[in-house]
């Protein structure tokens, strides 16, 4: 088995997506590859050698039809994305440069990735939504900020596993970026979880930014589910990192990010009643995301799924059970008695 060993530098998004970047690279190169996070670093496995002639099929991954371009590097002008993608093209399919990512082996099979030479770049904040500011300098009695800078082939790694793997939704106001954690998964899996979910969740939840990454949560689950019908559910993604941009003036800045835990979800989809429940919750954020007047049931659910705790569970049914009351509020229907006593049987009590 290869192994390609990502170290992490603490910059959650950028080795999140530097990892997925050689991920791509292994999966185009090798037509396989699986990434895992191992604590200080994520691994790339394949059973698999590396093909260098497969290397022109990259393209198809730096399409300038790829939405994400916009997103991903949001703080950039249109003209200097353009740039970066035509670098990008020519980076990525010069075969010397490939082979000196990949030349630094730790033995045969194992290979670490972190010889990047090249000239440094301004790491943009779209690409990394955990930082808000540059790295301050004091000089005596005033202070001033410099760019965060990374090589370039960091850099360009990075863009690559962002634009195919994030999921973005807007507003007016703002930027969600969802990025899928990792679980002994495959590349390509990944790879098709996004796509699916940017067909199924349309548009910025209006109970905010939470409700968004929540309604993205079940859904993904759901495709996990379907990636092993016939078999044994095993969690494929372990949890999403999120990140929100607040658009100011001139280009969005980072305004929060966390990570929005999977395993009650996981819990749940194992059964038939649990995946009931997780089927009515899409239902409501759904029908919650375009309707006025129900961002209160969208937030205590949104919560609970991401705090399942016996309180949370009693402020979200509260909610649901007085809007099914209401003469004229949109009803969103009953839950089954054998659905409502699965999720309490995985519900934390404190």
């Amino acid at each position: 088995m290869n192994r390609y060993l990502v170290p992490k530098s603490g910059w959650l998004f950028l080795d999140l997506a530097k990892a997925y970047g050689v991920g791509i690279v292994v999966h185009i190169l090798s037509k396989e590859a699986i990434i895992f996070d191992s604590g200080s670093y994520y691994e790339i496995r394949s059973k698999n050698e590396m093909d260098f002639s497969e290397l022109p099929k990259i393209r198809g991954y730096l399409g300038v039809d790829i939405d994400e371009w916009g997103t991903v590097l949001a703080t950039l002008g249109s003209k200097t994305r353009e740039a970066i993608r035509e670098n990008m093209n020519e980076f990525f399919t010069n075969e010397d440069n490939m082979k000196r990512i990949f030349r630094h082996k730790l033995d045969e099979k194992t290979v670490l990735i972190n010889n990047f030479q090249g000239k440094s770049v301004t790491l943009p904040q779209s690409l990394e939504l955990g930082a808000s500011k540059g790295i301050r300098k004091a000089v005596l009695s005033s202070y001033s900020e410099t760019q965060v800078k990374i090589p370039a082939e960091e850099f360009y790694l990075a863009v690559l596993g962002a634009i195919n793997i994030s999921v973005w939704n807007s507003s007016k106001d703002y930027l969600v970026a969802v990025y899928p954690l990792p679980l002994d998964t495959r590349v390509e899996d990944v790879y098709d979880i996004k796509y699916k979910l940017k067909k199924s969740v349309k548009g910025f939840h209006r109970a905010g930014y939470f409700s968004t990454v929540a309604r993205i949560a079940v859904r993904l689950v759901k495709e996990e589910k379907e990636l092993i019908r016939g078999g044994p559910f095993l969690p494929k993604i372990g949890g999403i990192l999120y990140g929100v941009m607040v658009r100011t003036g001139n280009q969005p800045k980072p305004f929060t990010s966390g990570l929005f835990p999977l395993d009650f979800l996981h819990f749940l989809v194992e059964t038939p009643e649990g995946e009931e429940a997780i089927d009515k919750w899409i239902e409501i954020l759904d029908r919650t995301s375009y309707i006025k007047g129900y961002e209160d049931i969208a937030m205590a659910l949104s919560k609970f799924i991401a705090e399942p705790t016996l309180e949370n569970y009693y402020s979200y049914l509260q909610l649901h059970l007085r809007n099914e009351l209401r003469s004229n509020s949109i009803k969103f229907g009953s839950y089954d008695a054998d659905s409502l006593l699965e999720v309490l049987k995985n519900v934390e009590v404190s």
